[in-house]
């Protein structure tokens, strides 16, 4: 049973569609001020509903248009290919720059821009411009292989301070990446108790990344910034080439990618980085456990001299309820730059609390208000349910299941992460870039050839001790004396459908044309799941095996859209590039479903309805911020509850529970209470 915390609350109708700032000319005098800004760095401080987007794309029109740059002039730096994606789009529209207008102009994530540079000084970093990039998966593999060969560097190091798990091993570099060091500042400065064990575990994964010529996603920033600090020309080269230079969510950078930023803009070399723009707000940042440093922001100053600020107070998403909810907890917060938000769209909205005795309750509840929404003809792309943690969400996606209402949880497997895609892209991996061993030991074993991982190792050997390829090490399979007859002419075949795949593209085929020969060959991927087909009797087999022959043959539509969309020289290696989580949406579709995210995922979007689930001490706040209560581990817990909220147009429902899970008499979370809702009650 629900107990409903009325503390809060106002009755709205069916809400009218959000009030957004006025079109064309129309900024406000803050947005205004930021758009025409040309004295110097500039910092934006623009909270949530703000029209963020909107100056960043303005700014870069008026730039353009009046002159003071032209498109290949401008870079825009995002964290997510969707905002990139959406600043081309509103740019390209007839009321900003038309399609022609932002021809040349260059704006990606963080890491898809330091890739491009990479592309052209791979030879810096012993790599060719075919190179490989390693996901979260691919590196975690290398390492677990890496540590089983137990070389002498790792096994003295274990001795000395003891092993550390692999995820943990990963998490380390990838934070010490994130903070320019390598292996021997890490082992110096580092003071986790395995510490010289992670930096020869580092040292010996970069040797393995190196032999398959591969990068990883934290390596594409920190070597970006290592080659701009150090060869004068290039820094000069991209200074000169990219004379504007905009960042967004300026508030999530870590310190390679505020190093980045500064030598991008010129800092430090002659300039005082006056043609930058960072937009940011210090409420929304939430990503401290990845690296990402607030006092990038707190210290703008610092790193650039002679800056001016100018904050964005006018929220053109929500009520003024749901704001003043947000902004109640929010202040609480001692680092942060002071701001009032002033809610464009007027008094009103539904603000409302509710506790059950347990998550079980909890579920039934919220499914019963989505069905209750969903009746009242509010679009489910219009409805989500915010979590602080995956676990929290589990007993409402059996809730919704059970009750037949389709949802889609954010974060989940997507068509990308599905095994048999990453099998097909594994084929396209080796046919770019011959050497990158991981992607050969999937491609190989799947369909299973009847080579097992000790053969295979066998031939990555071969392959290094004779300085070939590996491709060119399967087609001379038979001078790998510890491989049998049937392993040989496995190899041999695998090798033969590489190379004619090799041969149409070195003839100018299309990519297209390329992809489907190489998933189709002889003994491939196609050919398998064809013959899986023929061989099924029942329905659902079947089925399960016509959805993955449908999701390679996405990768050849996926492949074709990418030709036919490029402004720029395709090639498959930038295909590749574009499947990574750099740019998660080259495979995904949209359909009509209610949606469950993290509080994390969800930053950036907002809908009608959100209900937070989990708002109980322990869960959020965390319980590493309820022991240290005036720590910044508490303030970004805050801040992430400032986040859930502000994601609200018009009703912000929040829920708490006695019980969840195996947690039994938990209490309220300390932001309601902050917020004004009455302490309450679950009979739990």
């Amino acid at each position: 049973m629900a107990t409903e915390n009325p503390a809060r609350s106002a009755t709205l109708a069916v809400a009218p569609p959000p009030s957004r700032p006025p079109t064309n000319g129309g900024l406000t005098s803050e947005q205004t001020d930021a758009v025409t800004h040309v004295g110097g760095p500039l910092l934006v401080f623009a909270g949530p509903g703000t029209g963020k987007t909107r100056v960043l794309t303005e700014r870069i029109a008026w730039l353009i248009r009046e002159r003071h740059a032209a498109p290949n002039e401008v870079l825009a730096l995002t964290f997510t290919s969707r905002a990139a994606e959406e600043m081309r789009t509103r740019l390209s529209s007839p009321t900003l720059l038309g399609e022609d207008g932002v021809n040349g102009l260059t704006a990606g994530t963080f890491h898809s821009i330091c890739a491009r540079v990479l592309r052209s000084h791979a030879a810096v970093f012993g790599r060719t411009d075919a190179y490989t990039i390693f996901d979260d998966v691919d590196l975690r593999k290398l390492l677990v292989t890496t540590l089983a060969q137990h070389r002498e560097p790792i096994v003295a190091a274990a001795a000395r301070c003891g092993e550390a798990p692999p995820q943990e091993v990963l998490d380390e570099i990838g934070l010490a990446k994130g903070r320019l060091w390598n292996p021997t500042v890490y082992a110096q400065h580092s003071d986790h108790i395995s510490a010289a064990f992670i930096a020869a575990a580092w040292t010996e994964l970069d040797r393995e990344l190196l032999a398959s010529n591969a990068f990883t996603f934290d390596d594409l920033i920190t070597c970006t910034a290592w080659l701009l600090a150090e060869a004068a020309g290039i820094r000069t080269h991209y200074q000169a080439r990219w004379r504007w230079v905009l960042v967004d969510e300026f508030q999530d950078t870590n310190a390679a990618q505020m190093a980045l930023v500064r030598l991008l803009a010129g800092t430090g070399y002659g300039d005082s980085g006056g043609r930058l723009l960072a937009v940011c707000d210090d409420d929304q940042s939430l990503y401290s456990f990845q690296g990402s440093e607030i006092a990038n922001v707190l210290r703008f100053g610092d790193s650039f001299p002679g800056h001016r600020t100018v904050v964005l107070s006018r929220n053109f998403r929500s009520r003024a309820l749901v704001l003043e909810i947000a902004s109640t907890v929010i202040r609480r917060n001692r680092d942060r730059q002071p701001k009032q938000l002033d809610a464009a769209r007027g008094a009103g909205g539904v603000v409302r609390s509710y506790c059950f005795a347990d998550d079980q309750d909890e579920a039934r509840w919220i499914t019963r208000r989505v069905s209750d929404a969903l009746a009242k003809g509010i679009s489910p792309e219009e409805i989500q349910v915010l979590h602080p943690a995956r676990w929290v969400s589990m007993p409402l996606q059996r809730a919704l299941a059970q009750a037949r209402i389709p949802y889609r949880v954010l974060g989940s497997l997507g068509v990308l992460e599905r095994s048999e895609v990453k099998d097909a892209l594994a084929y396209v991996r080796l046919l770019v870039n011959p050497q990158d061993a991981l992607a050969f030991d999937r491609a190989v074993a799947r369909p299973a050839r009847g080579i097992g991982e000790v053969g295979r190792r066998h031939v990555v050997e071969s392959a290094r001790a004779r300085r070939i390829d590996l491709i060119a090490a399967c087609s001379q399979a038979s001078s790998i004396a510890s491989l049998n007859v049937r392993q040989r002419e496995a190899l041999e075949q695998f090798a033969a459908g590489m190379s004619a795949a090799r041969g149409a593209l070195a003839d100018g085929r299309s990519l297209t044309h390329v992809v489907q020969q190489l998933l189709a060959m002889d003994g491939g991927l196609i050919a398998h799941y064809e013959g899986k087909l023929a061989e099924r009797t029942s329905a659902r087999k079947r089925r399960d095996t016509a959805r993955v022959l449908e999701d390679l043959r996405s990768i050849v539509g996926a492949v074709n859209a990418y030709e036919l969309e490029s402004e720029e020289p395709t090639t498959l290696a930038v295909f590749l590039e574009q499947t990574t989580p750099m740019h998660s949406r080259t495979l995904e579709g949209e359909d009509r479903r209610i949606t469950i995210s993290s509080i994390h995922r969800a930053k950036g979007t907002e809908t009608l309805l959100v209900i937070v689930q989990g708002l109980e001490d322990g869960v959020l706040p965390g319980w590493r911020a309820i022991e240290t209560p005036g720590s910044a581990v508490m303030e970004e817990q805050r801040r992430l509850f400032y986040v859930a909220c502000t994601r609200a147009r018009d009703v912000l429902l929040l829920t708490h529970c006695g019980r969840r899970h195996d947690r039994r008499n938990l209490k309220q979370s300390r932001f309601l209470t902050e917020a004004g809702f009455q302490t309450q009650s679950t009979g739990a």
